[in-house]
């Protein structure tokens, strides 16, 4: 059986994974490309990379709290900053940075 800090980290991996692509499909609907967003949206997706090394790999539990912080950062900032990302997007790096927490 999987155990539920796993399956943390799975459902976290997926909702990071979710909102990184939200992310840079943001940037392609826009005529200019913002920096900003597309550098916020390979944050997500690298964050939610480590989460996944890090419930994977034996010793390697930093991994996993690396990348919750990173992907937790990434949507408070895009959140409150005026001009970023915002909405749903934000949101599902939030959650996914605190499940990444917990599956730590």
């Amino acid at each position: 059986m999987i155990g539920e800090k796993r399956v943390f980290g799975i459902i976290a991996l997926v909702l990071g994974l979710v909102a990184g692509v939200l992310i840079l499909l943001d940037v392609q609907t826009k005529q200019n490309i913002d920096l900003m967003k597309v550098i916020a949206g390979i944050g997500v997706l690298y964050g939610s990379y480590l989460i996944y090394r890090g419930k994977t790999s034996i010793l390697f539990g930093w991994k996993t709290r690396l990348g919750s912080l990173i992907n937790l950062a990434i949507g408070v900032l895009t959140l409150l900053i005026p001009g970023g990302v915002g909405g749903i997007a934000s949101i599902l790096a939030i959650v996914s940075g605190i499940l990444g927490f917990l599956s730590a």
